[in-house]
Order: C-alpha cells, then structure tokens, then sequence
C-alpha cells in the first residue's frame, strides 16, 4: 500500500478515544478531534490526544500509523503537573472512490513506553452526493415548562460530501430518548409536550459548500412545551428534516445531548473546568511565587450573579490552607464559561513551609465561603495541582 492515497472521504466508521496508563503516572489518550470525526469528503482528517504527567518532567512521543508513516518523536516539557493536548493529521491523496481503512495510536516513549490502543476509522466517499451532519453541545443542564432556551446551546452542521447544499432544514426537538427516525421526517409544532416535540421557533436552515462545517445562527425562541412533564430528557438537532436532499449517508442526520426539565426554579451550577498552573514568579515577600489559571463553567439553568469583588474561586495549598489566593467573578450565563488568573504569594507567614512536605498540593475551589446558590456543590472543586518550589526559590537564591 502506498503511503498516502488520495481519496474523496467521510468518515464510515470510528472509534472514540481509549486511554491507557503507564508507570511513573504518565498515561496518555487518543480520539478524533473535537469529539467527532473531523474528516470531509476532501483530504485530511484530525486525531486529538492528550497526555498527563503527575509531576514536572520531559515527555517524549509519537503517533503511530497503520500505513508505516514513520512520524518524528516530539517532545513536551511538564513545568508542573498537568496535561497537555497533542495532534497530528493524515492526509489522504490518490484516486477518488476508493475506500480506506486503518488506525492510529499514540506512543509515549519517555520516561516510560506505553500506547493507546488504535483510534481506528473507514473512509468512503460518494463525490455525486452530499452527506449532512450535526452535531449539538453545551446543552443547559435544566430548563423550565415553558421556558425559552434561545441560543443557550450550540448546533454545528456538516457537509462531507462532495455537492453543495441550500437551504437544509435544522429541527431542534425534545425526545425521552435518543432514538431518532432516519431518514427525518419535520417535526409538527404543538404546544402539547410529545416525543419528538419540535420547540417553539426551532425552524432552522442552513447552507454548506461541500466539505464544508458551519454552527447554526439559532434565531428562534426554543420554547419548551409548557405542559413538559418534569423528567430526564434529550434535546436534539436534526439535519435534512423532511427528508428533501438525496444523501450517501442519512445515519449521521441527528445529535442528542441531555437536559433536565424541572418545575424547580432554575440554579446555577457552577464547575471548575480548567485548572492550570500558568507560570512562576519571584521567591521573595510581597511577590507572587506561582500564578494559576482557573476556567469555571456554569452548567446550571440559571445565570450566576455578578461578584467581581468576592473569593468566588480559590486557589490553595491544601495542606496549608491560608496560603493561597482567589479572584471574583462576573455574571455567568447557562453554558457559559469565564477563566480568572490567580496568583499566590510568597507565604510570608511560613517561608519554612514552602520548601518543605513537596511537592505541595494545590486545589482550585469556587464558592468557598458558600455565597452562592447553586444547585449542587458536588463539582465545585478542582484536580490537584503538585509544585516543588525549591528550584524557584534556590535560583533566586543564587
């Protein structure tokens, strides 16, 4: 087989990303990029992965082909505890119709050797036929009977095949299950809750060059049906409703993603999704030593209130837990997301201590003098963050 071969594509097949652990606590993971098989009916496709190291070190690694592509060993340089995100691209040339198979994993080499398990896909293409896709995220944890979810979601759609397309309908519904009928027919509007019931305004359309992706302008109200009956529910985007564009695969037409319907006054809900250690800083008083990023996403129905001014989210040592730092936040809608940089100082109460017990264990809370009602407290705190502060402060001894 050569190499490369050159092929109109989209993705057939697919498995989502495996991890695999390995000695030292270094464990890496490997799946298409964003979630979804990035492929069009074009030329390159897109692997994501991420590796994680429990302390600061070099790591060393490589993806691993099924064609025999030798790809070059890179290297990452942990400053701290944390994972990184690493990526490659196939692309694919040769004769158009042809179908493809294979796999990709990804290797770390150093400190430890250990691999993924095969990320594996197949390609086929129809270049006389379009082929639409959806995909909808950052669904609202909860909404209300009657509530108006507007744009509060995001709905991306997907052309990978190889003839433009005008005006496909978008349906935005709401299903106990994720079950959708393909091919798709339009969804009725009612008032009445049913299975399937289209939201009031969720008419969309959408055009797409071939290969071509582009999130959905949601213009509509996306009511919710006022006799909804509280329960655990689906929101759900469906592309091609009505079953008017002749596609090569219609499998692919409808994305689902989890929402709650509740009588109960919505809440926020606020998590801490990213907690980074950002940079060093001076071993010396009145200067920070070490400076964090903290990205918090609300998750709940209801916006977060605006506390600029307040300890919102805190960054400490959990061993010690007065040497640490916080930040306020600003107002955060239903889906929303914020990052603040913390930074923590030089622990003029105990210099002793940050040199001792390392590494140190630091932790990112939000809301932690409790100021806020949210509707659960479960996710308010952070993985733990592991810093040696010897090297910063021996240096700057020197």
């Amino acid at each position: 087989m050569p190499n490369k071969l050159t092929i109109s594509v989209i993705i057939f097949v697919f498995c989502m990303s495996i991890a695999v652990s390995a000695r030292c606590q270094v464990t890496a993971s490997l799946g298409f990029d964003n979630g979804i098989p990035s492929v069009v009916c074009a030329s390159e496709t897109s692997f994501k992965g991420s590796i994680k190291s429990d302390k600061p070190r070099k790591v060393q690694y490589r993806f691993v082909r099924s064609d025999g592509v030798l790809l070059p060993v890179e290297t990452i340089d942990f400053s701290a505890s944390g994972t990184k995100d690493v990526t490659t691209k196939w692309t694919l040339n040769g004769p158009p119709q042809e179908e493809f198979s294979g796999w990709v994993s990804l290797k770390v080499v150093y400190p430890v050797e250990t691999e993924t398990d095969k990320v594996e896909f197949k390609f086929v293409c129809d270049p006389t036929k379009p082929d639409l896709a959806v995909k909808i995220r950052s669904c609202p944890a909860s909404a209300r009977p009657g509530g108006e979810l507007k744009s509060s979601f995001k709905v991306r759609a997907f052309n990978y095949g190889g003839v433009d397309i005008q005006d496909a309908a978008i349906d935005i519904t709401l299903r106990k299950d994720t079950t959708c009928r393909i091919p798709a027919p339009q969804a009725v509007y009612s008032p009445h809750y049913y299975n399937g019931a289209l939201l009031l305004g969720g008419h969309e359309k959408i055009s797409l060059k071939a290969g071509h992706k582009a999130e959905v302008k949601l213009a509509g109200q996306n009511t919710i049906p006022a006799d909804t009956p509280d329960g655990d529910y689906f929101l759900c985007a469906t592309i091609d409703a009505g079953d008017k564009i002749k596609e090569s695969n219609e499998a692919n037409n409808c994305s689902c993603c989890p929402i709650k319907i509740t009588s109960v006054p919505a809440k926020p809900d606020l998590m801490v999704e990213r907690f980074t250690m950002k940079g060093w800083g001076k071993c010396e008083a009145k200067s920070p030593i070490v400076t964090f990023e903290v990205t918090v996403k609300n998750i709940g129905g209801a916006a977060s209130p605006a506390m600029p001014d307040k300890a919102l989210v805190q960054v400490a040592d959990t061993d010690e837990k007065s040497w640490s730092g916080s930040a306020g936040l600003g107002a955060i809608p239903p889906g929303g997301r914020q990052t603040v940089t913390i930074p923590v100082y030089y622990y003029e109460k105990k210099p002793d201590h940050m040199l001792k017990a390392a590494p140190h264990p630091f932790r990112a809370t939000i809301d932690p003098l409790n100021l806020l009602d949210e509707s659960s407290k479960k996710n308010n705190k952070s993985d733990i963050i592991y810093l040696d502060f010897s090297s910063v402060c021996n240096k700057d001894k020197q």
